[in-house]
């Protein structure tokens, strides 16, 4: 009974991972440490993710076979020195099999950003698009907002010094892995969807940089994550190619009170053009009125650029969602190559094998998709 139940939930987890209306625009970490020190090198948002600056332009041109011009529209629309817009298309179709095989096509983002600077270093940043409908309420619930900020910035225009955000957005947290599927993501206190209001204060220096963002559960709509809180992450560069970092987070709901700490680190190997990434977490949960299961998630990845167009993942997840019973762990090897045609036009070939204790606790799952990525 207890491998079949553990089947039929690693069956779900994995639809839902995929059925979902899925991925959103997040920065790849990646090109930290291998193409800039810091994610606001290249992005407006000190977290990375989203709309890029300058030399984001650059590497996106730089990183694609064909380059082509960069810019919003690829410059034909001309927009003030103070507004900044952008966007992204994303969907997905592939076989799934959870153990049930199916074949599947999805949409997955439909997006468009903004980004106006007023002066004195303030900002004001703003997302809108689609949404999957929340249930009960599907007429209000069409389109969103999944971000929109009001930042300031001590040294506008520049990547370092502090920052301070408020408004929705994610908590900055984590190494903040592009692949919602990723275990460190989807169980790792940033799942897909888990924007919510927050204030957020950001230091970041050549050396090191710090997030700590205080949050609330969302008043207006239904979010995989009902909880307030906080978290915190630094991270450290002992080398221009090594970094190493430390987390943690408390939040508490109606129905739980989690504490997670971690650590992670990534390393650059220039030689190899490969980038190697892990992050591990350990959570205590204490579920009212009682019961108290500790959970373990960590996830490594290598990153290996090949040519000026090409990029392959290789990564391996472990999630043990309640360490004191047995045959509950589950273990992920998943691959993703990116082909960056030009500087707006992303393809990616990705797969995922998923087993309940390395096998012994029930089916297998996984999936291989074909994704399409535009950048406006």
């Amino acid at each position: 009974m207890t491998r079949a139940l553990a089947g039929s939930t690693l069956a779900t987890a994995v639809a839902l991972a995929i059925a979902l209306l899925g991925r959103t625009a997040h920065a790849y970490p990646q090109y930290q440490m291998s193409r800039d020190q810091t994610c606001s090198g290249c992005h407006i948002s000190p977290a990375g993710g989203g709309l890029l600056k300058e030399n984001g332009l650059a590497v996106a041109e730089a990183m694609s076979k064909w380059g082509t011009a960069p810019e919003f529209f690829y410059g034909k629309i001309h927009t003030p020195s103070w507004l900044t817009l952008g966007g992204d298309l994303r969907g997905a179709m592939g076989y799934v099999q959870t153990p049930e095989q199916l074949l599947a096509g999805f949409p997955m983002q439909i997006e468009a950003n903004a980004d106006a600077v007023f002066g004195h270093g303030f900002s004001l940043y703003v997302t809108g698009g689609a949404r999957s409908s929340q249930y009960g309420n599907e007429a209000a619930t069409h389109a969103w907002s999944r971000e929109h900020y009001l930042m300031w910035q001590q040294k506008p225009g520049e990547a370092t010094g502090l920052f301070v955000r408020a408004g929705r957005f994610m908590p900055v947290f984590g190494l903040r892995i592009a692949e919602h599927p990723a275990y460190t993501r989807k169980w790792g206190g940033t799942p897909l969807y888990a924007e919510t209001y927050g204030l957020a204060v950001e230091y970041i220096a050549p050396k090191y940089e710090l997030h700590a963002t205080g949050f609330i559960k969302d008043p207006l709509l239904d979010t995989p994550e009902h909880s307030d809180g906080g978290a915190a992450v630094g991270e450290y560069r002992l080398t221009e190619r090594f970094s190493v970092g430390a987390e943690a987070m408390y939040t508490k709901s109606d129905d739980d009170t989690k504490i997670r700490g971690g650590a992670l680190a990534k390393l650059y190997l220039p030689s190899a053009e490969t980038l190697l990434m892990f992050e591990g977490q350990f959570l205590y949960q204490k579920i009212e009125p009682a019961g108290a299961p500790n959970q373990i998630v960590a996830y490594l990845m290598a990153s290996k650029f090949i040519g000026a167009a090409y990029m392959v993942d290789v990564g391996l997840g472990y999630f043990n969602e309640n360490i004191r019973i047995t045959q509950l762990d589950r273990e992920a090897a998943d691959l993703n190559v990116h082909w960056f045609a030009t500087s707006h036009l992303e393809l990616i070939v990705t797969g995922r094998y998923e087993t309940l204790a390395f096998g012994s606790g029930g089916p297998s799952a996984g999936y291989a998709l074909v994704q399409g990525h535009y950048r406006l």
